[in-house]
């Protein structure tokens, strides 16, 4: 099988962005696949492997977790809140 991944070059904050869009779309596949869409059912599955595999990447090296979710949603609110009170 051919190896067909790409390179890019992200900082934490547009992983973390990136987090919280992908989580986004994942509660709306599981509410469109829990109503019977087939399609939904197939596009949560192949986000579902998405996120593992991006999570295995983002992962911190020491023993002790960090809240990769929470800082994606930190920085989402603190974005909008900055935007808000211009």
């Amino acid at each position: 099988m051919l190896d067909n991944t790409h390179n890019l070059d992200l900082t934490a904050q547009d992983i973390a962005l990136i987090e919280a869009a992908l989580h986004t779309q994942k509660k709306i596949l599981t509410v469109q696949s829990q109503a019977g869409g087939r399609g939904a059912r197939k596009k949560l599955t192949d986000l579902k492997h998405l996120m593992r595999r991006l999570n295995r990447l983002t992962a911190p090296q020491d023993p002790k977790p960090t809240g990769v979710l929470q800082s994606a949603w930190s920085f989402f609110t603190s974005d909008t809140t900055c935007s808000q009170s211009r």
